[in-house]
């Protein structure tokens, strides 16, 4: 069995801004939440966080069956895990083969893969007390460094930073990025660890050397920086956020979707792509949207919220929440669709705003033509049938009802229903006035 604590009761004042830092985001994802989300991925029977005061699950996309402990005080990271602890099962419980994670909430990219292979290090000997989740730190000064034991594989201490320059023994080039701890010894030993002479702070990386000394095998597992860095400024988050990107178009590329110029497209934590989709440069996938096999998204499009089927999205074209564009579709440049479902072989190419509508099949959306949806209070439902024809700088203007085989006439004002297979036209009647530029000249 075993369990999480997540750390996240920092103050974050290097990034100098008033949102918390385990809230920040990365790929629309707070940082918490994506250390969260990979813990779920393997199934621990508990996910405890530790937090600051006043603290507030709602703010979290995966609150469910998260457990909270609270440090009043920042005393460090040793401190907050024996907060976290008052929300683990008593001694009395904690069998022998069980584990504890200490993962910190600022290093988000932290995969469910890696913590399984922590796992797997961890019970491939009874002797096992300790894995640490350890990175590169050559050519930073501000990481402490692991130091080696006498069997190959295994560590004796985590040095901090400020020592490690002046440290006897030669050090590996190695940082702490989280702990994988035998149950029974941290809440045996973590009591023992005292606190820092120049902070006064505890620090948990202080359980490896305990282990060690207690004759326990204290052993580490190498991640790249890719995965494992973390933020503490707001620099190091754009560097978090790029690194996220590239993962997730390596992920997508892998999986048969063709991304002409994946430098420049970017993602969300939970968007979804199939294979056999391509996606043009310069586009942007927000929150919870999902790409079917066989659509194209052109350059320069924004997505959110949306179900884009075998469809043509683009260039120039923003899909917003709530909409559906289904096989075969056509969305052109400078289009805007909002909560709408635009059918099978429809066509919305120009300069159109759709929102709130629903657009059968065989459909044409002529350019500039706008939904008006709302009436300054509320808004209000489109529905346009199939084999429809709108004309041109057609304003359509909701609640109204188009039925199948109707025909718009451009620079219509539509406001009533119009009938199955009819000629809706809804302008001033043309006048035309003769010789008049010759009267003008006169009046000049």
């Amino acid at each position: 069995m075993y369990s999480v604590i997540i750390l996240a009761a920092g103050n974050g004042s290097r990034l100098k801004t008033s949102t918390p830092k385990v809230l920040h985001k990365i790929g629309g994802l707070s940082l918490l939440d994506h250390v969260i989300g990979a813990s779920k991925g393997i199934n621990p029977n508990k996910i405890i966080v530790v937090t600051k005061p006043n603290f507030a699950l709602d703010q979290l996309k995966y609150a469910k069956d998260i457990e909270v402990a609270i440090q009043k005080e920042p005393k460090g990271t040793g401190h907050a895990v024996q907060c976290g602890l008052s929300a683990y099962c008593d001694a009395a419980k904690t069998e022998e083969n069980d584990w504890i994670f200490v993962l910190y909430a600022d290093i988000p990219l932290i995969s469910s893969e890696t913590l399984q292979k922590m796992l797997d290090i961890a019970t491939l000997n009874k002797k096992n007390g300790v894995v640490v989740l350890a990175m590169s730190s050559e050519g930073a000064k501000n990481l402490g460094k692991l130091e080696p034991a006498e069997e190959q594989g295994t560590i004796k201490g985590i040095v901090e930073a400020k020592d490690a320059e002046n440290y006897n023994t030669e050090l590996l080039p190695l940082c702490n990025c989280g702990l994988l701890i035998k149950a029974s010894l941290l809440k045996k030993f973590i009591g023992e660890i005292k606190s820092s002479e120049a902070t006064g702070e505890i620090y948990i990386t202080e359980i490896v050397k305990i282990a060690y000394e207690n004759g326990y095998v204290c052993r580490y597992y190498e991640s790249g920086t890719n995965e494992l860095s973390g933020a503490n400024t707001l620099a190091e988050m754009a560097v978090l956020e790029r690194n996220f990107q590239n993962i997730m178009r390596e992920k997508f590329m892998a999986n048969g979707v063709t991304l002409v110029a994946p430098e420049t497209v970017f993602f969300s934590y939970d968007t979804q792509i199939e294979s056999d989709v391509v996606v043009q440069p310069y586009v942007v996938f927000g929150e919870n949207v999902r790409v079917k096999r066989g659509a194209v998204v052109g350059p320069f499009c924004v997505v959110e919220g949306a179900d884009i089927r075998e469809a043509q999205v683009g260039p120039f074209s923003r899909i917003r929440p709530g909409s559906e564009i289904h096989d075969g579709a056509k969305i052109g440049n400078f289009v805007e669709i909002k909560k709408s479902v635009i059918s099978e072989k429809t066509k919305v190419n120009h300069l159109t705003y759709i929102g709130d509508s629903f657009v059968g099949k065989n459909t044409n959306i002529g350019a500039g033509t706008i939904t008006c949806n709302y009436d300054g209070i509320n808004k209000h439902k489109t529905n346009i049938g199939e084999n429809v024809f709108v004309g041109s700088n057609s304003a359509i203007v909701a609640p109204v009802k188009i039925h199948d085989n109707v025909t718009i006439g451009a620079g219509s004002v539509i406001t009533k229903d119009v009938p199955e297979n009819s000629l809706a036209v809804a302008r001033g009647l043309q006048k035309n006035i003769e010789n008049w530029s010759k009267k003008r000249e006169k009046q000049k």
